[in-house]
């Protein structure tokens, strides 16, 4: 099958990347707001079980890809800020002296994780940008 002129499907504008960078966002910040076991229990069938950063690993990858995504006005701008809280928040959340944040058993004990399963919480609650439901 041959493509059109300036439609690759390696463009992240291609209409069919657009919609694998929104769906992964969606299902990224989903796993960020489940329940501490479910997140655990996500890590372990990940076969990374051992730490947690997988689930910031995978949010950080998205966000990087938002901008060009933003300025063709094809994300919604209220979520891609507030991924880019979230982003923000697990950043804050690394370093040598937080290392403990990162174990499987923070997910159910730390108060960011409280704090960033809310704001993802917040974000699958946004009002459809598009007005379906």
């Amino acid at each position: 099958m041959s493509q059109a002129a300036g439609h690759d499907p390696d463009d992240l504008l291609h209409p069919a990347r657009v919609i694998s960078v929104l769906c992964g966002l969606t299902r990224v910040v989903a796993r960020l707001a489940l329940a501490p076991d479910d997140q655990r229990e996500y890590l372990r069938r990940a076969g990374v079980g051992g730490s947690a950063d997988e689930l910031a690993l995978q949010l950080e990858a998205v966000v990087a890809l938002l901008e060009p995504l933003e300025e063709a006005e094809l994300v919604d701008p209220a979520q891609a800020a507030l991924a880019r809280r979230i982003d923000q928040m697990l950043d804050l959340m690394s370093g040598a002296d937080k290392a403990h944040l990162w174990e499987p058993e923070a997910l159910s004990t730390a108060p960011e994780w409280v704090e960033v399963r809310a704001l993802a919480k917040e974000f699958l609650f946004l009002p459809d940008p598009f007005g379906g439901t």
